[in-house]
């Protein structure tokens, strides 16, 4: 194998990686956009009534955070 088919391949990866992204992305904006009405969310001792698109985008936003920081641990175990 070359040094130029390993670098493809790489790159291969990557754009995949953009397009499975964009998916999920398109995906995420439209179940957001389908969602629009208000949700009323009991938290332990008051009560939150938002538009559901801004509820599912917080819980996204906190499982992108969990994950990063996963992922940061898991490097730092590797190395």
């Amino acid at each position: 194998m070359t040094t130029d088919d390993t670098a493809g391949a790489k790159g291969g990866n990557a754009i995949r990686r953009l397009i499975v992204a964009g998916v999920i992305i398109a995906l995420a904006v439209w179940f957001i956009l389908a969602n629009t009405e208000a949700v009323s969310v009991k938290l332990w001792l008051f009560k939150v009534e938002t538009p559901m698109w801004i509820m599912i985008t917080v819980v996204f936003l906190a499982g992108w955070a969990v994950g990063a920081l996963l992922r940061r641990r898991s490097a730092k175990k590797r190395a």
